[in-house]
Order: C-alpha cells, then sequence, then structure tokens
C-alpha cells in the first residue's frame, strides 16, 4: 500500500486532529513510499528498530514518539540522529499515535482495559480537544476492592505496581486512564468513581487519594498501554491484509 493511502487510513481511523496532545501524532518520518510490513510497539527505541529490521519491516506504529514530543530538540544529532539514520538506512517509516490510542472508543488502550475488566454502561472523561481519553464503566454488580485487585492482575500480566485502598470497600464504577494518569484522580471522584485504574502516579497521588478516602490502582504506564497498539496491528492485518506484529519490549515504570 502506498503510505499517503495508509496515513489517509490511520488518520480516518484514528482521528488525531480531534485530540489536544503534546507530541507529532501521525506520520513522522517517512522512510519508504510503501508500507508492506508493520512492527508496532509501546514506545519508539533502538530495540523495536532492531526488531522492524529483523522482521523486514518497512513501518513502525509507536505509541510514545520519543524524539517528537512538544519541546524536544528535532536536530539530527546523538542518540535522535542514529536512530534517524537508521530508519532512512533500512527504509523504515514511522508513526507516532498517543491520546488518539488511548481514546479509540473501539480498539483504544482505555477502552479494551475497561472490556478485559467486563464493565458495562461507558462512558468517557479526562477530555483533550474533541474527545474524552479516558473511560468511566460500571460493574454488573460490585465486587469487594480486593476482588478489583485480583481482577487487575488478570488484566495486566505483570499485576499492580501500587494498591491504594482507602476508599469504599465495594466497588462498582470504575474510572479508567492509563499510562500517566494521575492527573484524572480529582475528576474521577467527582464523577462518583468507586476506584481509579491508571498505570504511573505521582509522589503528591498517593497522598491526596489518602486524604479523599479513594481507591487507586497504578498498573505500569507501559503495561497498561500495549493494548491499543496491539489491536492496532490486529486491525491493519485483517482490515488491509499487510503483515502486522506488536512487539512488547516491557518497561518496569
Amino acid at each position: 500500500m502506498k503510505i499517503t493511502d495508509f496515513s489517509t487510513w490511520l488518520a480516518g481511523l484514528l482521528e488525531p486532529q480531534a485530540f489536544k496532545d503534546y507530541c507529532v501524532n501521525g506520520l513522522c518520518v517517512e522512510g519508504s513510499p510503501e508500507v508492506t510490513r508493520v512492527v508496532t510497539g509501546v514506545s519508539f527505541r533502538d530495540r523495536l528498530i532492531d526488531a522492524a529490521i529483523e522482521n523486514k519491516a518497512d513501518c513502525i506504529i509507536v505509541h510514545h514518539p520519543n524524539g517528537f514530543w512538544n519541546g524536544e530538540n528535532r536536530v539530527l544529532v546523538g542518540k535522535f540522529g542514529e536512530r534517524m539514520r537508521r530508519l532512512m538506512q533500512n527504509g523504515i517509516s514511522l508513526y507516532g499515535y498517543h491520546l488518539p490510542l488511548d481514546g479509540q472508543p473501539e480498539f483504544g488502550n482505555n477502552a479494551l482495559i475497561a472490556k478485559a475488566f467486563g464493565l458495562v454502561n461507558l462512558a468517557g472523561f479526562m477530555r483533550e480537544g474533541e474527545r474524552d481519553v479516558g473511560v468511566v464503566g460500571e460493574f454488573g454488580k460490585p465486587v469487594p476492592r480486593e476482588g478489583l485487585v485480583d481482577l487487575a492482575c488478570g488484566v495486566f500480566e505483570n499485576g499492580v505496581q501500587a494498591s491504594l485502598l482507602y476508599g469504599k470497600t465495594e466497588i462498582l464504577k470504575v474510572a479508567i486512564c492509563s499510562g500517566g494518569g494521575a492527573s484524572g484522580v480529582d475528576e474521577a471522584i467527582a464523577l462518583g468513581a468507586d476506584a481509579y485504574i491508571t498505570g504511573e502516579i505521582k509522589e503528591p497521588t498517593a497522598i491526596a487519594v489518602e486524604e479523599a478516602g479513594f481507591n487507586l490502582l497504578a498498573c505500569g504506564h507501559h503495561r497498561t498501554e500495549i493494548f491499543g497498539v496491539r489491536a492496532l496491528a490486529k486491525k491493519i492485518q485483517d482490515e488491509l491484509g499487510i503483515p502486522a506484529m506488536f512487539v512488547n519490549i516491557d518497561n518496569p515504570i
């Protein structure tokens, strides 16, 4: 498929223009005029380029387009320059989709996490631009908060990094925002959620949750954001017939 057609397909699917984001969303590097094999991953890094070369991919799609965040120096020197040379020398294009892959309602990170927990009556929260990034949903019937931890250990293969259980002992309504979602705590509480599930939190978050008498599970920034890029690889293969694979290079943060 021509890369222009592939870009159009991705833009229609992920609607990057609808999100107010702080990085490039879309094509970051055009290394080839065609897309014949795709590798997806959470973060742009050396080992993901290695995987693309090993699998003869000419396209990488990531959730974290490291090097293309607002304020980063994009002068082609040092590590950034090295990565760009490797992409161009091997004819590999790079796409980044950040918030669009968190908030996509069918296969975004948060929609798929909510589905894995079995939540229903889903609604969005944490609006960024014209779209919501996070998801709020309910269990069919309340579960004990310790049971929520057990469920999380089944949804996230590496379990829970921090269990801050200061709120209700029975959980019905749950708010979810993958990655670095600490900023969503106040909104989750205001929406009447009984618990909040996110990836990475900050030092003041634990204090705020304790003092609010609220429940929060932190399950890892990377580990809560494998869902969207993994599902996107499958969608590319199923709908476009382009071989695509998700490569999980774990990050404990």
